[in-house]
């Protein structure tokens, strides 16, 4: 069997992997390389942070509970508390007070996008396209909620209708990071990675500090087998959210050999 071919066929099962892993969640995976120091060393700066990360939101949930208690019809806090639950890898109880927020304040196109947002993580989907339709029965040029409804058509496969809805939100909102993203995963569905390299790269510009972008530049380049740049791209995704899953899986899963772009 040729190198190629065996690189080929080493990417093609990562990138499997890669297609069901959640970007959202903590998880730096356990045993990384043990004969990569680097890696290694951030993966325990990355846990010693999580540690303390996880002691400070539990401090701010007890805080945001006590002032609910106050005042049990406060939008924000609901709102606040969800985010906390969030990021504290509680998504249940996240979505229970999100749902509160919304029920409140039902006029808040935040509170629905932010509920969105979090059903699409969930894989809830007719919670999530109730949530966006609600921002755009409010605001019918809510960008993020477009995008948000895309991300539930790629999600499904709706690869047209994902592509319409990336259209539209470019549409009303000019450049912006998370519709090029959309617009690079429909490209790369059809086997486009060049194109879809093109968006990727656009998100990048559009948003330089936004960890996506990067991420799924990262992707591409496993694709293309340009490994130096791929981890490149992926380290700039993890300064920004180093606690993400699929950076951190992909970083580790890295092949020790490169070879050139056809």
């Amino acid at each position: 069997m040729s190198v190629n071919l065996k690189w080929a066929m080493a990417a093609a099962a990562l990138l499997m992997i890669l297609s069901g892993c959640g970007s959202n969640n903590y998880l730096v995976p356990p045993g990384a390389h043990a004969n990569n120091g680097q890696i290694a060393a951030d993966q325990q700066a990355v846990e010693e942070r999580y540690q303390a990360l996880q002691f400070n939101l539990q401090r701010a949930v007890a805080t945001e509970e006590s002032a609910l208690v106050k005042d049990p019809t406060w939008a924000a806090g609901y709102s606040r508390l969800g985010q906390l639950f969030w990021d504290a890898d509680q998504p249940h109880a996240a979505l229970k007070e999100a749902q509160r927020a919304c029920a409140l304040a039902p006029k808040s196109q935040t509170y629905w996008n932010n509920l969105g947002g979090m059903a699409v993580s969930m894989q809830q989907w007719s919670l999530a396209r109730h949530a966006y339709h609600h921002t755009l029965h409010l605001d019918p040029a809510n960008w993020q909620a477009m995008v948000g409804l895309g991300q539930i058509a790629v999600a499904l496969h709706q690869w047209n209708n994902a592509r319409v809805l990336a259209d539209k939100a470019l549409a009303v909102a000019g450049p912006q990071g998370p519709i090029y993203v959309l617009f690079g995963e429909v490209a790369q569905n059809a086997n486009d990675w060049t194109t879809a390299a093109t968006y990727y790269r656009n998100a990048i510009a559009a948003n330089p500090a936004w960890w996506e972008g990067y991420y799924d530049m990262a992707i591409v380049d496993v694709h293309w087998g340009e490994i130096a740049q791929a981890e490149s791209n992926i380290r700039q995704a993890l300064h920004d959210n180093p606690d993400s899953a699929a950076p951190w899986i992909l970083l580790q899963s890295l092949p020790q050999t490169s070879s050139t772009r056809p």
